[in-house]
């Protein structure tokens, strides 16, 4: 197994989601959390924003000791010199320098040209490298970059000593196919990023961020950036909890190991859920209410004789409660059956039919029968002759 490092960017990258801005109490609670987890690096903020973002960042990194805090900063010396004082108590301290990288950013969000940008990103990458052992360059919209430049922008990265350099699609708008290339482009032409950890860094606008940064890990990279619940800019960010049961249960397909115990995913997406206000989709994979919910009679029945029929995942693997078997109108009848049966109760085959029948002329929508009501019924039909 290949191992890979899986850095969380929800404290910073995911707050950024409008309307997700969190407490430092709450940062703090989810930092500790991610610190259990076993992430490899967390994004603990951008403390040049704002001082509280300043000091939520340095509570965190006096708190966390055992997982790496990065701070982000823009390719501004103030920037740098605040990021590094944040990070005064942290035991792995790491300053993650955004440097724009297509022509599109750096004329418009610049308003630079090429040349002076790259001389840009030295000055600062010195500066970072003064306060901070460890520096990570996010090649911004790096997915719409003159990959010539990008080459160069990789080329600046190794010979001015920092750590990491991650390729980020920074709008969504790579497919697998893209962000391969891409990667197995710079790896080709820039053989001296073999001296330092390439990381992939994708959002969801297209609905890819997974699939891109599992491929982006395929083509050689190894670090994903991530956020719990995909939390993130506009459509969001690639999923943490996705990412790492990919590799959990397909091995064979992602052939990479990480830090992580799948048992406090559940436990931590309900925690950044919480403290956002920002609720989990029912159908959200690996976390969502109905992710271990089965409704239809044919599902029921080949759960109830075996579970892989219809699971690849057991509800215990990432700490979610039991799973489900809901009574809708279409459960069968064996569904209802151990519905009962987990209720403590029991009909005769005869009283079983005649409350299947009830059940299926009750439900006529969407509704789901709660236990309270099914007991009532189970009550009634028992006490009848």
């Amino acid at each position: 197994m290949i191992p890979v490092q899986i850095y969380d960017t929800t404290l910073r990258d995911g707050e950024q989601a409008p309307g997700a801005a969190m407490l430092p109490a709450q940062k703090l609670a989810i930092a500790e959390a991610l610190q259990r987890l076993g992430v490899d690096t967390i994004e603990a903020g951008f403390p040049a924003a704002s001082p509280e973002d300043a000091r939520a960042l340095a509570d965190i990194a006096r708190q966390c000791r055992e997982v790496r805090i990065a701070a982000f900063a823009r390719t501004k010396l103030d920037d740098i010199a605040v990021a590094g004082e944040s990070l005064r108590w942290a035991a792995h301290p790491r300053i993650a320098l955004v440097m724009p990288v297509s022509d599109l950013h750096i004329r418009c969000k610049l308003g630079m040209e090429a040349g002076a940008a790259l001389e840009m990103l030295v000055e600062c990458i010195n500066a970072a490298r003064h306060v901070c052992a460890e520096v990570e360059v996010i090649a911004e919209d790096a997915s719409r970059a003159d990959l010539d430049f990008l080459c160069k922008v990789a080329r600046t990265v190794v010979q001015s000593g920092a750590s990491v350099l991650t390729v980020a699609d920074t709008v969504g708008y790579s497919t697998p196919p893209d962000i391969r290339h891409y990667l197995e482009t710079l790896q080709s032409e820039v053989p001296e990023l073999g001296g330092i950890l390439l990381g992939i860094h994708c959002h969801d606008d297209l609905g890819l961020a997974t699939i891109n940064t599992l491929t982006g890990l395929e083509a050689g990279a190894r670090q994903a950036h991530c956020t719990i619940n995909g939390l993130g800019e506009r459509a969001g960010n690639a999923a943490l909890e996705e990412i790492v049961m990919a590799m959990a249960v397909r091995p064979d397909r992602y052939p990479f190991s990480n830090r992580v115990d799948t048992t406090r995913l559940w436990p931590a997406s309900r925690l950044v859920a919480e403290a956002t206000g920002f609720s989990i989709a029912p159908n959200k994979a690996i976390v969502g209410g109905n992710a271990f919910a089965h409704g239809a009679g044919l599902h029921q029945d080949g759960i109830l004789k075996a579970a892989s029929t219809y699971e690849i995942i057991q509800p215990e693997r990432v700490g979610a409660p039991a799973r489900q078997l809901p009574i809708t109108r279409h459960s069968g009848r064996k569904g209802v059956a151990a519905r009962i049966a987990a209720l403590g109760m029991s009909l005769e085959e005869r009283k079983l039919d005649q409350l299947f029948a009830q059940i299926k002329g009750r439900l006529t929508d969407s509704a789901i029968l709660g236990d309270e009501e099914l007991r009532a019924m189970v009550a009634q039909l028992a006490a009848r002759s």
